[in-house]
């Protein structure tokens, strides 16, 4: 019997995280696709750097959207590009186990099993909810009849999940993360600055200088196109106006957290209460943010240590440990699935 490679895979909306089964190879990279025409010239950190740099001819597509596949061929490219450079990947001998999110349609999950099964030719595929990841990568036992509440704020969506007993059984993923935060600090300079800047330069603005509650005075001179006259303009952006920008869209997310809170069976809020929050996702990581969170909802909250990393490292976890394993689904199961 030949040996197998097993990985996981976190195929988030900007970035894509591969490990294998030991944690020790893996690979980072962004989930993007410089095409032109039919022909590709660049995938992951190569097509990034093209990002709103690249000439009429040539197209820069992320293709996924809000959690899940939006587009399945380019998908395939960039996964098949991907794991070729990895040093786990083994082609028609290796497993996969992707984290996907726990409130998605069937449909939406046979897309994720689609695009390994052609180009990719992965032996073996299991999805499982990332609500479950992400608890593993915490450290919680998901197995036990005690409840626990994860949180991840990624770039695309955030993912509030409550999980008891191996299953995610409350899971809202709202289409809200870093990207509107960029989008609301574009918004905010346009408006204040009358500079128009591109999502690279508002996501440089968000992780320097964005604060919640208290934070440094600082700012950041950037470049941009000034809006009445068309011209390159440089100006300088305090902190604060950035993060002013952004609470908008952080209240919405707090306000969504309280709704699934009312919405727990109170056996489990009860626990959930007791133990708090768990935070996570590569957004939790603004200033102070955690504390921000923590105060609205009235609920204590563990900021998770890597937070950025928490599903791909649940992930690693889920594939070492025996019962855990059990967690995750193929596409024969999904078809029994009411």
């Amino acid at each position: 019997m030949l040996f197998q490679k097993v990985c996981g895979v976190d195929l988030g909306t900007d970035t894509i995280k591969i490990r294998d089964k030991s944690g020790k190879h893996f690979l980072y990279n962004k989930n993007v696709i410089a095409m032109r025409g039919r022909t590709v010239i660049g995938v992951g950190d190569t097509a990034y750097m093209m990002y709103e740099k690249s000439p009429q001819d040539v197209q820069v597509v992320w293709p996924m959207a809000n959690g899940v596949i939006a587009n399945a061929t380019e998908m395939e490219l960039v996964l098949y590009h991907t794991l070729k450079r990895f040093n786990g990947f083994g082609g028609g001998n290796s497993s996969i186990y992707i984290a996907v999110p726990g409130d998605i349609t069937q449909v939406e999950r046979r897309a994720f099993f689609h695009v390994m099964s052609s180009k990719i030719n992965a032996g073996r595929v299991r999805l499982i909810d990332k609500g479950l990841a992400d608890a593993v990568g915490a450290g919680l036992s998901v197995l036990t009849p005690r409840g626990h509440m994860t949180v991840n704020i990624g770039a695309d969506t955030t993912e509030i999940s409550v999980v008891v007993r191996g299953k995610v059984i409350l899971c809202q993923t709202l289409k809200l993360g870093g990207r509107r935060l960029d989008e609301d600090i574009m918004t905010m300079v346009r408006r204040k600055f009358n500079l128009n800047i591109g999502h690279k330069t508002a996501e440089a603005l968000k992780n320097n200088l964005a604060f919640m509650i208290n934070g440094p005075r600082l700012e950041r001179r950037v470049f941009g196109i000034h809006t009445l006259s068309g011209l390159p303009k440089a100006d300088t952006i305090p902190s604060l106006a950035v993060s002013v920008a952004i609470i908008d869209t952080v209240d919405a997310i707090v306000e969504s957290i309280k709704s699934v809170c009312n919405r727990i069976p109170p056996q489990l809020l009860k626990d959930i209460t007791r133990e708090g929050i768990y935070l996570c996702g590569g957004v939790s990581m603004i200033l102070n943010l955690p504390d921000y969170i923590r105060r609205e909802v009235g609920i204590p909250l563990h900021h998770v240590k890597d937070p950025a990393n928490c599903t791909i490292r649940g992930l690693v976890e889920i594939l070492k440990n025996r019962d855990l394993k059990k967690l995750a689904y193929s596409l024969q199961d999904l078809a029994s699935m009411r």
